[in-house]
């Protein structure tokens, strides 16, 4: 799943932990969760950052600094930056340790471009969501 969809899904998780402790478990769980879904990534690097860094701000500007949303998404954005370390030779892949880029859960297939439509639909829902909730 691209960055900013992780962002987005750990934003809508961390908006209903229970508490900020809980957000970041959550967080990495839905990293989890929409990497065992088929889906497509970008190839470039600095575009998944760039992309990445853009819904972090949509994200933090529609709920005030929500420290549970922030947590949220920063956490299910985290296991992506041991692929940026893989695809920059940084670390071999044997030194993954995230279950779902480790082997240890199945990753899902890869599909088209097109399904990058589907993850900025469910993104902008999600914002949408957060305005609407913080309002």
């Amino acid at each position: 799943m691209c960055l900013f969809a992780h962002i987005a899904a750990g934003a809508l998780v961390g908006a209903h932990a229970p508490s900020p402790y809980w957000a970041p478990l959550l967080g990495m769980g839905s990293h989890v969760a929409l990497d065992i879904v088929p889906h497509y990534d970008f190839e470039s690097v600095n575009l998944q950052l760039m992309l990445g860094i853009v819904m972090l701000a949509i994200v933090a500007a529609a709920n005030g600094l929500d420290l549970s949303i922030l947590l949220g998404s920063l956490f299910a954005a985290l296991p992506d930056f041991e692929n940026l370390l893989w695809r920059k030779g940084i670390i071999t892949d044997e030194r993954k340790v995230f279950p779902g880029h480790a082997g240890i859960i199945p990753h899902g297939r890869e599909t088209g471009p097109e399904n990058v439509l589907l993850q900025v639909a469910f993104s902008i829902l999600v914002v949408i969501y957060l305005v609407r909730r913080s309002s």
